[in-house]
Formats: structure tokens, sequence, C-alpha cells
């Protein structure tokens, strides 16, 4: 469903932007470069803290700590206010091992990839420029490998790499130096993306014994806010 919500808004976004082109000429810098740092908040499942792993309903709980996040993009303006921007941002978030009890691990923490593309608005206001952005595309996490350990002996479980549609919805307010080529900016993010992992071993071991099984497919729907702050060149 939020892959055909974004869709449409694309869709109707790119219409109203066609029939501005030729009627509002192009004021200003038409390109634009930049590279923005800040939090990783997540929320959602991303967020749950979870005693077990997976549920009944085959949905993860990600028990993801607040990380860092960065993205670089560029962005192309077609009219006056309305353009097309590509960005690439990632997030490292640690998971949280106090939920699993005492004696877990887990390998590393997470690192949560978005290749994405979309429109955005652009205002420009003597110094200050105010831009929005709506785009969509794939996000791909990992999971953690996890190690439980109990009194009879210990649970692995690992999983494979996840992929999904996902979206960024995001504000920014850039104050500009150098006649308007140079910015700097604070902004904020939301990205969603119901991610999917192809499967998941289990693997006990106890007693002298081990004994693995395979699961199929899980998900996780994973949310992130994403505070920045960066720079942009405008040309």
């Amino acid at each position: 469903m939020k892959k055909y919500i974004f869709i449409a808004a694309v869709l109707l976004t790119a219409l109203a932007a066609n029939a501005q082109v030729n009627s509002i000429p192009i004021i200003g810098n038409r390109f634009t470069f930049g590279i923005d740092a800040g939090l990783s908040l997540p929320s959602s499942d991303y967020a749950t803290a979870n005693s077990g792993v997976a549920n009944t309903e085959n949905a993860l709980s990600g028990s993801a700590k607040t990380g860092f996040y960065y993205d670089i993009y560029g962005g192309f303006k077609f009219s006056k206010f309305i353009g097309i921007m590509v960005q690439y941002g990632a997030n490292s978030n640690s998971f949280n091992t106090s939920n699993l009890g005492s004696g877990s691990s887990a390998s590393g923490g997470y690192t949560v990839a978005e290749y994405l593309v979309g429109p955005y608005l652009s205002i420009t206001l003597v110094k200050i420029k105010i831009e929005a952005k709506l785009l969509g595309g794939m996000v791909t996490s990992n999971y953690p490998t996890l190690t439980i350990d109990n009194a009879s002996g210990s649970v692995v479980d690992a999983f494979q790499n996840g992929s999904g549609f996902g979206y960024c919805a995001g504000v920014k307010i850039k104050y500009m130096m150098l006649g308007g080529m140079l910015g700097i900016g604070v902004g904020l993010n939301y990205v969603s993306s119901d991610v999917s992992y192809s499967g998941w071993t289990s693997t006990v071991s106890g007693g002298g014994t081990t004994q693995s099984q395979s699961e199929g497919k899980v998900k996780m729907n994973i949310g992130l806010v994403q505070p920045t702050l960066g720079l942009s060149l405008d040309i």
C-alpha cells in the first residue's frame, strides 16, 4: 500500500510540475548537491524490545538503539519550485542485547542503507531556502546474529540480509551564503520500510549435541527519525 501511495504522489507532483514548466521561468540555481549527518532514531518494530526473536506472524523486533546517520544527494530543478532528487543514506544502529537476558550477545549492529529518488520542493526567501522532499526506493538491512545462552546450552540465530520498498519524507531549512551557492541547513527526515529477510537459521547446542533448523521468511517494519545538519552547493 505504501508503494502505491508513493507512486500516486510522485505522478501528481510530476503532472503539476509539467503544467508549470513552460509558464514559470527557472530562477536561481538549478542543481543542488549536499551531504547531511545526524542522529538515527529507531521507531516502529525496529525499536521494539522483545525477549524473543520472531513472533507467530514472522515479524521481527529490532531492539535497535539510537545511532548515526549520513546521506549524500543531488537534485535538479526543472521549474521554479519543483525538481527531482536522488539520495543515498546510511544508518548505523547497535543492538540492545539487554533485552535478551544475561550472557547473550549480538554480532555487531545494524547497517540500514537507503537508495531513493523522487520529487522535491524548493522555495527561496532572500537568504533562506526551504526544501521538502518525498523520495522512494529500496531500503536494505542486515539483522545481527544473536547468541542466547541459557542453563541447558545456547541458541544461535543467524539471518539472511533483507530488503524492501521504502520512502523518505523530509524538510530542511538552509541559510545561503556566497551569493546563494553555499548553504548550511538543519533538516528532519522520516524513513519507513517493510524489510523482508529471505530466511534464518536457528542452531541449538547443549548436552553434547547440536541441532540446526532453517526457517522461512521474516519481516520487520523499520522506522527512522533523522534530525540532520548539513552542507550544500547550489549551482
